[in-house]
């Protein structure tokens, strides 16, 4: 392995760590046809795991069925290298990434923030989550916490050690005064895994906007909060707004939910960032709303079983 910086004298060179196959020259040379300038670089907050594969033609390419995975682990460290590829190498590399592989954005010890590639399940390899939302993240209308009690205590019996769960949703707020608020109060927690559950606030209290606007100043404001956080090493789930019972809450329309949902989903696609959607868990259901608004007791049980597969 070189070690000098990899150089970008070309303005599209996308900068990629790596802690596994993608740094054997033999796995190079299959998708990039040469070998690639690399440097020593780590992952700082983040400890390995095993995954097992089952794509042939990976296996193939690889040499092995079992390749390194990230997972959440503060105070740890991982060693590996930073890749300079082109726009088609890096399109090569994501296709050769499975399904349990998702590009992400990270920040490096030595050369700021990179790609990488990270399980797929968010919440599975988090050991510090944080999640902000609304009254349903919070659990209104449940005795028991709703779905975020579920998911947080069969995380934190994970590890009891280790792992940790902080809601700070807020009932009422919308989501552009949750963003504001939780860019003091995630750090505080030293969370690496932000949960952000909130939106159908921001269309009760449109004073006026269209649901296209409501969608472009959410976006707006998310764009910044996930740059804050990725700069600070944590990783920002979008969560789509549920259904909503139309007949019983009569200032909402179905239509500007759903364009909500699409504005959020489209925008975590094109920008490389999680987007955990949970639409289908509720939508027309209504024996599973307390109000229209908020799950009863079983709507939050199968919002946690889609979340952190309760």
């Amino acid at each position: 392995m070189s070690t000098p910086e990899p150089t970008t004298t070309v303005d599209s060179i996308e900068r990629v760590f790596s802690f596994g196959t993608l740094l054997v020259e033999h796995v190079q040379q299959s998708l990039f046809g040469h070998r690639v300038e690399m440097a020593k670089d780590s992952l700082i907050g983040h400890g390995t795991t095993e995954v097992v594969i089952t794509d042939s033609d990976v296996i193939a390419k690889s040499g092995t069925n079992l390749h390194l995975g990230l997972v959440r682990r503060e105070g740890d460290t991982v060693s590996g290298a930073l890749l300079a590829l082109t726009p088609d190498e890096l399109a090569a590399a994501d296709a050769y990434e499975v399904e349990a592989y998702a590009r992400r954005r990270v920040p490096t010890g030595a050369h700021g923030q990179a790609w990488c590639y990270v399980s797929a399940d968010p919440v599975n390899v988090a050991e510090r989550i944080a999640l902000i939302g609304d009254s349903i993240a919070y659990g209104r209308c449940t005795p028991d916490g709703g779905w975020a009690a579920r998911v947080a205590a069969q995380h934190i019996a994970r590890d009891e050690e280790r792992n940790r769960f902080f809601n700070l949703a807020w009932p009422g707020a919308t989501m552009l005064e949750i963003l504001d608020a939780a860019e003091a109060e995630v750090p505080a927690r030293r969370a690496d895994t932000v949960l952000v559950a909130a939106g159908i606030n921001d269309l009760l209290h449109a004073e006026g906007r269209g649901g296209v606007q409501v969608g472009q100043d959410l976006i707006a404001r998310l764009e910044s909060f996930c740059e804050v956080m990725e700069l600070q090493g944590r990783r920002v789930v979008v969560m789509s707004p549920n259904w909503v019972d139309t007949t019983l809450v009569h200032n909402l329309d179905l239509c500007e939910v759903l364009e909500l949902r699409e504005t959020l989903r489209s925008w975590c696609e094109q920008t490389f960032r999680d987007f955990l959607d949970t639409w289908g868990v509720l939508a027309d259901r209504p024996a599973l709303f307390s109000d229209g608004l908020h799950p009863t007791s079983e709507g939050h049980r199968l919002l946690a079983k889609a979340v952190g597969h309760v």
